[in-house]
């Protein structure tokens, strides 16, 4: 009996890896500007087993030095948060939905960790499952705007 659930359990981790939310685009070390509208293209491989999305968050958490590796500590500032619904448009690609976000203004960092929240749920049951993936970006600063010990100097 303890064998049957540990299958069980190891099942149900394995059909969660395989079905996990991508960030297609951009992609990672992708230089972005502050104030600069993006497309975020978020991809969801075809799966067998039931799955219902629920919602997504897309979100910009600025980083002085290096990112941090966990994105579930803090999303950072909101780009957009609302329905998943991915759908088929080429055939080579699984389906995707885009999103049209800005960077937000003002960033004095280097770099930027675009972090996802995903909801959905999964199987049968309904399993509710919570992911986050993330890339960490470079933040170009232009030369207009420098921050020197919380001045701007030009």
């Amino acid at each position: 009996m303890k064998l049957l659930q540990i299958f069980y359990i190891f099942s149900l981790f394995l059909s969660v890896l395989s079905q996990s939310i991508q960030i297609a685009s951009p992609t990672a070390g992708e230089t972005v500007s502050p104030g600069q509208i993006m497309t975020v293209q978020l991809a969801f491989p075809n799966s067998l087993t039931g799955v219902e999305h629920v919602s997504v968050v897309v979100s910009m958490l600025e980083c002085a030095a290096e990112c941090p590796q966990n994105a579930a500590d803090s999303l950072g500032k909101p780009l957009f948060a609302g329905n998943y619904t991915p759908e088929y448009h080429e055939g080579s690609k699984p389906p995707y939905q885009n999103f049209t976000v800005t960077v937000p203004e003002g960033s004095t960092a280097d770099n930027g960790m675009l972090t996802v929240a995903h909801f959905m749920l999964l199987g049968a049951s309904a399993q509710p499952i919570l992911e986050y993936k993330n890339v960490t970006l470079t933040i170009a600063q232009t030369a207009a705007k420098r921050f020197i010990r919380g001045r701007m100097i030009m």
